[in-house]
């Protein structure tokens, strides 16, 4: 590690060491050397904070001034954005950026440290977080979900792709024009770290220009779906902060408060006059925000603002209506396991009913063998049946309704798979004890001609019984194992897009 320019006035203060500005520093992690800004104390709790897609670790120059008198703050410039390198193989998956973020901490000896990660880097940020839980104290996700409105993202790829050299005051008029909630100088400061001299006497961006090319064959982002990917958010495990700017077009107000309920430990802080990029929209109350987050995490006072509750039944069907069109989730089969309980529980109550009609018109034809039909019932098997699918239908919604925070998706797989079992289980059963049943009928008819009919009439209602059994059943296997079976539509979605997954 070897320090290049340096912008710090360090001052000594009552036996503390007080900073103004930064240092720029470079490491090498897995042959890249990989930029960031030093701010702060190096003997106070350390911050890593990670950009956004297109920019670099100074989009946190505002934050980081206003904190380095009580952190450790390190803004790193990710592979192929700010002064780091560019990655020679084209490698930009979310596996890359988060191997080079573990690399990084080792080679500055981090053991734990609060991770902070803005649009792309929050993404990358979640998935470092989930993959090293043990490293992250506490993780602020800026203006990131796991998903993203199209037309914030469209707008970001509008931008990026724009001309590919300009004068430096073309490209402050550009990026004005893209975001006019920031002044002339502020967007001046700005764009002197995210452009570089071009050959030509003109600027550039400093970030890797095949992003900028339809098909560079880059590896961008991740293959997650969107089920998966708010699966990862929800494994989350350390207090989090949510930031969300109140005019984002990238993160829907509806997307951060359902990420806020069902992520654990988790708090919604909604900043005001502030678009996509927060913390440079508005600085103090975005700062206002995160302080208050590290304050009560270091008096141990942390709770998440609204605490999670489990999913009810209502909100998953809900749910997954919103999002039937993305592919099909494990809701889907779970309530095609309770439905084919329900079915099967319709089955034997129509079976039952059909089965006393019956009874009745005998009973007027034969005495001993109305006797014989009326004590087919005491093998029970329709009001059990039916008791039982009652309990199973019940203990399922349970164990819905419990489901642990971080266990709900997995729980849903678990129940989709037993109660696709208990279908099939129960489904035999029905037409294995309807067929007793008729066979005990038979047994005790008076003679010949009655046994023959009623064996008759044991063999129809088996037949109908396996017959509607069957059918439910059959019905029920080929929409889940349809649904199970099919593969989620993968759009492909080329250059900058891909980063959002």
């Amino acid at each position: 590690m070897s320090a290049s320019r340096s912008v710090r006035n360090a001052l000594l203060e009552v036996g503390h060491m007080v900073t103004t500005g930064y240092l720029e520093r470079d490491v090498t992690v897995r042959g890249l050397k990989l930029h960031y800004q030093e701010w702060g104390n190096p003997d106070a709790p350390a911050v890593i904070l990670v950009h956004g897609f297109g920019v670099s670790g100074h989009m946190f120059d505002e934050f980081a001034e206003r904190m380095q008198d009580r952190y450790h703050l390190l803004a790193i410039d990710q592979r192929g954005h700010g002064d780091s390198d560019w990655a020679p193989d084209g490698d930009y998956s979310r596996g890359a950026f988060v191997q080079d973020l573990e690399g990084f901490r080792e080679a500055l000896g981090f053991e734990r440290f609060i991770l902070v990660g803005h649009s792309m880097g929050g993404l990358n940020s979640v998935s470092y977080t989930t993959a090293y839980p043990q490293r992250v104290r506490a993780l602020v996700l800026v203006d990131v979900g796991p998903e993203s409105a199209k037309e914030g993202v469209d707008n970001i790829v509008r931008f990026t792709r724009g001309p590919d050299e300009l004068e430096f005051e073309e490209f402050v008029e550009l990026a004005h024009r893209f975001n006019q909630r920031r002044t002339l100088a502020n967007i001046r400061e700005r764009m002197r770290h995210r452009l570089k001299p071009a050959e030509s006497g003109k600027y550039t961006w400093k970030f890797d220009k095949r992003f900028r090319e339809q098909d560079s064959g880059l590896k961008i982002g991740s293959e997650l779906s969107n089920d998966q990917s708010w699966q990862l958010f929800r494994d989350i495990n350390v207090p989090t902060l949510l930031v969300r700017g109140a005019e984002s077009d990238v993160l829907s107000a509806e997307t951060a408060e359902r990420a806020t309920r069902e992520m654990a430990s988790t708090r919604l802080v909604t900043v005001s006059g502030a678009g996509h990029s927060v913390p440079g929209d508005n600085p103090d109350e975005f700062t206002a925000g995160v302080q208050e987050f590290l304050a009560d995490l270091e008096r141990g006072q942390f709770a998440s603002a609204a605490a999670p509750e489990p999913p009810t039944l209502e909100r998953l069907m809900e749910e997954h209506e919103a999002h039937r069109k993305r592919g099909p989730g494990t809701l889907t089969l779970v309530l095609a396991g309770a439905g084919a309980v329900v079915a099967i529980a319709g089955a034997g109550l129509f079976l039952s009913k059909r089965s006393t009609a019956k009874k009745r018109r005998d009973r007027s034809v034969r005495g001993r063998a109305s006797a014989a039909a009326t004590h087919v019932p005491s093998v029970s098997f329709p009001a059990m049946d039916l008791e039982l699918a009652r309990e199973r239908a019940a203990a399922l919604v349970h164990e819905l309704s419990l489901a642990g925070q971080r266990g709900t998706n997995r729980a849903r797989q678990a129940i989709h798979e037993v109660d696709l079992e208990r279908a099939r289980k129960a489904a035999s059963d029905a037409a294995s004890a309807l067929a007793e049943a008729s066979r005990n009928a038979a047994a005790v008819a008076p003679d010949a001609a009655g046994r023959k009919k009623l064996a008759k009439r044991g063999k129809r209602a088996a037949k109908s019984s396996r017959s509607s059994a069957s059918k439910v059943l059959a019905a029920t296997l080929f929409i889940a194992s349809r649904l199970a079976g099919r593969k989620k539509k993968r759009a492909k979605r080329g250059g900058l897009l891909a980063w959002r997954r």
